[in-house]
């Protein structure tokens, strides 16, 4: 089964939708209350696919992320076995996103939900966190 049938077919057997999928990536995207939307992608790369939750926390350098900041997203990658925060390039920005990559054979409707809630959930607790930090 190609990648589009079968997160589309994983998102139907988990109650989730399917936002938007081609061949080559797929986004699901989680309503929050207040009007804010979550985001997750899923992009294929062979055997393996990646969960991505970018959260709203970005900057234009690198250089403006906080230290603080930075010290509790590593601290979390230490304890986490699967998931892990890294800094990816959006468009002209640098955002501080969840992932997990997740051998395809493993992946059943119930791992799917279980992934794409956890890194949802994980992202909202740290942006809630940097709000309240940033006084926001």
């Amino acid at each position: 089964m190609d990648f589009e049938s079968q997160v589309k077919h994983l998102a139907y057997d988990a109650s989730l939708k399917i936002a938007e999928s081609d061949g080559n990536h797929a986004l699901l995207k989680f309503n929050m209350g207040n009007g804010r939307v979550q985001p997750v992608w899923i992009i294929p790369y062979d055997d393996v696919w990646e969960f991505s939750c970018p959260s709203i926390i970005a900057f234009e350098r690198l250089d403006d992320f906080p230290q603080w900041l930075l010290c509790i997203v590593m601290t979390q990658n230490s304890k986490s076995k699967r998931t892990f925060w890294c800094i990816e390039g959006v468009g002209s920005k640098h955002v501080l996103s969840a992932m997990l990559n997740f051998p395809v054979s493993a992946i059943t409707a119930a791992e799917f939900d279980r992934i794409c809630r956890a890194l949802v959930t994980e992202v909202d607790a740290l942006e809630e966190a940097f709000r309240k930090a940033i006084g926001g």
